[in-house]
């Protein structure tokens, strides 16, 4: 069940109100509410709040600050991900099975790549787009398309991808790219919206989606989907199996 939007101001009436008909929710300016699950618009964007989070701060996507905007501007060091996706003449086409907060695919489009990021929670589905509207750099996403659904029923449609990527969320490390309160607050938002994921059985559907070749993000001790393997990009906590 997605939780009530709270609005700063009334100014912001119009937008809260677009904003919750389009996530299913209600918007109201009721500030009792405020120690409860809920999203919240201000003039700084969207923004979402879980009372058993452990960061007191509401989790918003910023694009040009942190972490995320670090990540841009080192796209020509992530050589783990480069040596994955392999050498190519021409700008590869790429599906991200999974948004996240665009960590991956941002790296991807950074190199110049074209990326369709596949998002099936409609909370972060929305945050995100905040997040993209509000980015100082929007020439970047000139050639990125956000899709609102979930990958598996996406995989019967899905057709001239060069790259299937597959990075099924996993437990946050030190060297992890996503802090532990940004991975807290996602799992809070999967929980909110009852959302449980299967990665293996996911696995098994998207492997089918014709592409040159499949890259699966996994955690460096983890085991693999599957046995098939053509090749493995290791870094010390991350690899990347790929699969042609």
């Amino acid at each position: 069940m997605i939780p009530p939007l709270l609005y700063s101001s009334a100014n912001l009436q119009g937008l809260a109100e677009e904003f919750a008909s389009n996530l299913g929710t209600t918007a109201r300016t009721n500030h009792e509410l405020v120690n409860q699950s809920h999203l919240y618009l201000s003039e700084a964007g969207l923004s979402f709040f879980h009372p058993e989070a452990r960061s007191s701060n509401k989790f918003q996507i910023d694009f040009n600050s942190g972490s995320t905007g670090w990540r841009v501007k080192r796209a020509n060091h992530e050589k783990l991900i480069k040596k994955a996706l392999g050498k190519a003449d021409l700008p590869l086409n790429i599906l991200d099975c999974t948004a996240g907060m665009l960590q991956d695919s941002l790296l991807f489009l950074s190199l110049g790549h074209r990326v369709t990021a596949l998002e099936q929670s409609k909370i972060l589905f929305h945050l995100l787009q905040d997040g993209i509207n509000r980015s100082e750099v929007q020439s970047i996403f000139q050639k990125f398309d956000l899709i609102h659904t979930n990958a598996c029923s996406y995989a019967s449609q899905a057709k001239n991808f060069d790259v299937v990527y597959f990075d099924p969320m996993y437990s946050s490390t030190k060297k992890n790219a996503l802090s532990s309160g940004q991975l807290e607050y996602i799992s809070k938002i999967l929980e909110t919206e009852s959302i449980e994921n299967n990665p293996l059985k996911d696995f098994e559907v998207l492997q089918l989606i014709p592409a040159k070749k499949m890259v699966v993000k996994r955690s460096i001790k983890a085991k693999p989907f599957s046995s098939q393997i053509n090749y493995q990009v290791l870094g010390k906590t991350t690899r990347f199996d790929v699969y042609i």
